[in-house]
């Protein structure tokens, strides 16, 4: 029931077009039907009963392998829920920032029993039928962009910018696709290096992911690419087999770039330079620089600064809201922070920044484990390096789709961490 459920959802995330997604008003506020899908299937898998763990005793079975992280996830949007009363919003936009937050919720929650609710053993296999569904769905977005297939709608824009259509699809976009893929490309290279059996098939889904990462034409992207390398030279330094497999991992993304770039425009990857982020991030600090530490502890309120979910719905890059920037009297921002950490602390206040820093302490604590155990090292790293994206842009509140999908790989994470543990220490309980 758990993975036909989720089978068919991300069928329809992945392949039904934006413009022929049935949409609706709920109390004046627009809808989109994939939406109200996630949270429908958020419920459902409450409901269901969790499959029996055939491998849990008594030492381990309350042992907090998720490290709380729905209770503190949840525990936070209710405080953004509550804070919506002090920001200031109109009616209309307070009911569609909650309703942001029972989206961030249900993203969360779906994540989370996914993995929970399945026996240990199945963790595994899920985790790499996911990943290869994210290749063959990367490979089809990026055979459109690359021979300009026409399924999707064109934007001239990011064609001049970038010489063809940057990788997009119903799923993800090109600001948005890294989030995911590079946790699915680290878990196809541990693959990979793990068994000896259908490299061939391996291989060819390691190379889809990277062509897919490259051919977004985002610069966070690469950087993201780049902080993944960095850390797989970092701990695999001892291991020869997966030095190698580094080694080849470099050789296939100079292969991705080659070709992807025999077409497409290097221009915009060449400069780090965005005014319009800039003046944002630089607003939102003389925003906490000069109000009260009243407000610096409590937040200015969820949605305070940037009630994003109705220009957003509507098409902000089409309204041209993408690019202008709103005056507030501190300085300029964009309709949405382009960050999670920005929201976090200037919206939220302490609150949202304890949570934050505890999203950090586990992702940390998880590449730690690297040192303990490598058997999940080159996973752990994807999972890390995707984290930086909340910094340089707005995950976890924004894009419903692809935030349950990174939970799922970070929940999968770190229950294929704790089952090592556990293994590893029934293993010494029973030499002893």
């Amino acid at each position: 029931m758990l993975d036909l459920s989720f089978l068919l959802m991300y069928i329809c995330w992945a392949l039904l077009p934006d413009t022929q997604t049935p949409r609706f008003e709920i109390a004046s506020i627009p809808v989109n039907s994939k939406d109200i899908i996630n949270i429908a299937i958020a419920c459902l898998y409450f409901l269901l009963p969790a499959v029996k763990n055939s491998r849990a005793t008594k030492h381990n079975i309350n042992i907090n392998w998720h490290s709380y992280l729905p209770l503190l996830t949840v525990s936070l949007l209710l405080y953004a829920a509550a804070s919506v009363e002090w920001s200031g919003m109109n009616k209309t936009d307070s009911i569609a920032m909650r309703y942001t937050l029972l989206l961030t919720g249900a993203a969360c929650l779906v994540g989370y029993y996914l993995i929970a609710k399945r026996d240990s053993r199945s963790v595994h296999p899920f985790i790499w039928r996911l990943t290869v569904l994210l290749s063959v769905v990367g490979l089809l977005y990026t055979a459109q962009s690359f021979f300009s297939l026409g399924l999707t709608t064109p934007d001239d824009f990011e064609a001049e910018q970038f010489g063809i259509q940057r990788v997009r699809g119903p799923l993800f976009v090109s600001t948005t696709g890294f989030f995911i893929l590079l946790p699915a490309l680290a878990f196809a290279i541990q693959e990979f290096i793990k068994s000896h059996s259908h490299r061939l098939f391996k291989a060819s889904v390691v190379f889809s992911l990277v062509i897919t990462i490259i051919g977004l034409g985002a610069r966070t992207g690469l950087i993201l690419l780049a902080i993944f390398f960095l850390l797989l030279m970092f701990f695999m330094k001892n291991n020869k087999q997966a030095k190698m497999a580094l080694v080849i991992m470099i050789i296939v993304t100079m292969a991705a770039i080659l070709l992807f770039f025999s077409k497409a425009k290097t221009d915009r990857l060449q400069s780090l330079e965005d005014t319009t982020r800039s003046d944002t991030y630089l607003t939102s600090f003389q925003i906490i620089q000069h109000r009260t530490q009243q407000v610096n502890i409590f937040g200015s309120g969820y949605g305070s600064y940037w009630p994003w979910y109705i220009p957003d719905f509507e098409g902000a890059r089409e309204t041209n809201q993408y690019f202008d920037l709103v005056w507030n009297p501190y300085g300029s921002l964009l309709y949405h922070p382009h960050s999670t950490f920005l929201l976090c602390i200037v919206e939220l206040g302490i609150p949202g920044l304890i949570y934050f820093v505890c999203l950090w302490t586990i992702l940390y604590r998880l590449l730690l484990s690297n040192l303990q155990s490598a058997e999940f090292s080159i996973f752990n790293c994807g999972i890390f390096a995707s984290g930086f994206s909340m910094f340089f842009d707005f995950f976890i509140f924004r894009s419903a789709q692809v935030n349950t999908l990174w939970w799922i790989f970070l929940f999968g994470a770190l229950a294929l961490n704790f089952n090592v543990g556990t293994a590893k220490a029934e293993n010494n309980k029973h030499s002893r």
